[in-house]
């Protein structure tokens, strides 16, 4: 599996956006933070799995969520995202030999867990005997990257003004050297005019003088 990206949630109720953000990434798309606050109708409450399951099919994710045990999740495909500690939402993007889960806490970063300590955090019920927690998974279908508008930054953004600036760099330049250039005329001129007023009044030269006011 390539290195797994993680993305840091900007505030307490980003974790969602913030997985989804890491998920996209993973499948090579970049989206911005508020294009993704709105599609999954974030609120000061944060989002709901819901609201990020209806962000990630506009986006053109497939997704499937459900309650599933520990043993069908080391059988899924990863990375998907988990329901955490039935407050929060965490990217699970690797599991070693069924015993270390490797996940993205947005709030944390990149954290190792054996079976159980996983098991304590991601467990949120138990049916027919059995231990359950939710985890949603998303796969790209062939709509997903043709979102228009508003929706790359970091290294989409970067390119961009990169290109742009080489295209016109000889003008760049030119701004640049004018504006040193009559920077360091600003900073010496009062020195200059002062200077030659007193050689003026030295020589008693009035013109010498009167010439450094007009």
């Amino acid at each position: 599996m390539a290195r797994f990206h993680f993305i840091k949630q900007h505030d307490a109720m980003q974790c969602g956006v913030a997985c989804l953000q890491m998920i996209c990434r993973y499948y090579k798309k970049i989206y911005s933070t508020d294009t993704l606050h709105q599609y999954c109708f974030a609120t000061n409450e944060g989002v709901s799995l819901l609201g990020i399951s209806e962000a990630a099919k506009k986006l053109g994710l497939r997704t499937v969520c459900g309650r599933i045990t520990v043993n069908q999740l080391n059988a899924s495909s990863l990375p998907c995202i988990l329901h955490w500690n039935q407050n929060h939402f965490v990217v699970l993007y690797k599991i070693r030999r069924g015993k270390t889960f490797y996940i993205a806490d947005p709030g944390k970063g990149k954290i190792k867990y054996n079976r159980e300590e996983f098991r304590r955090h991601w467990i949120s019920t138990t049916s027919q005997g059995e231990e359950k927690g939710v985890a949603m998974f998303l796969e790209p279908t062939p709509e997903f990257g043709k979102l228009k508008g508003e929706e790359a930054e970091g290294i989409h953004s970067f390119r961009f003004l990169l290109g742009y600036v080489n295209q016109y760099r000889r003008c760049f330049v030119q701004i640049a050297l004018g504006l040193l250039v009559g920077s360091l005329l600003q900073l010496i001129l009062p020195f200059l005019t002062q200077a030659i007023v007193d050689l003026g009044i030295k020589h008693q030269d009035i013109k010498l003088i009167l010439g450094t006011r007009y």
